[in-house]
């Protein structure tokens, strides 16, 4: 099933040693006015690209590739012609033909993650299936850990609402990522 493969490849990288020793430094750097750095989405995606090239389970993959979005499917950006996705894979001795899409996502809350998250997976779902050979689509989102006041579900549930967008049955997940207070969260839509 895409959802574990995909799950297992983002464990695998997030549980990489330097990968990990760096989201705990990005944790702990104070700027001179004393905020934290948010926006290292683009570093992450350049250590996942590195990850992937030395990863033995994949038979290719590729980043920032432009998909061709079909006009007829309803979404709220409709104006929009075509999207690049942050990443694309294919498994080795697939059965099915096609590549998985991986769109990424940094927010400094779970609730700000989980509604870029829909948005994008409203997007990946207009892809033009003619022009494209698209087995599925995961976002991956990263975020502050969950605690009793704030967790994925419960999130999800008021996003899916709000956006009028259903999130795929049991393919959320959320995994804390290891000597960090952040986790991560994978999930695609119906």
């Amino acid at each position: 099933m895409d959802s574990n493969f995909v799950l297992e490849l983002i464990l695998k990288f997030v549980e990489n040693k330097s990968v990990n020793e760096k989201l705990q430094l990005i944790e702990c750097i104070r700027l001179s006015d004393g905020t934290q750095i948010y926006d290292w989405e683009k570093w992450l995606q350049i250590e996942f690209a590195m990850f992937l090239f030395e990863e033995d389970s994949l038979a290719d993959w590729g980043r920032e590739k432009k998909y061709w979005l079909d006009g007829r499917k309803k979404d709220r950006i409709k104006y929009k012609e075509s999207t690049t996705v942050d990443f694309w894979v294919k498994r080795k001795h697939q059965k099915i033909s096609g590549e998985i899409l991986i769109e990424f996502k940094r927010a400094r809350s779970i609730n700000g993650c989980i509604s870029k998250m829909i948005k994008d997976g409203s997007l990946l779902r207009r892809i033009k299936k003619s022009n494209s050979e698209i087995r599925s689509f995961w976002m991956v989102g990263f975020h502050p850990s969950e605690n009793e006041r704030h967790n994925v579900n419960d999130k999800a549930i008021k996003h899916e609402h709000t956006l009028k967008e259903k999130i795929k049955g049991a393919t959320i997940e959320t995994k804390p990522i290891k000597n960090t207070e952040l986790s991560l969260s994978i999930f695609t839509l119906n």
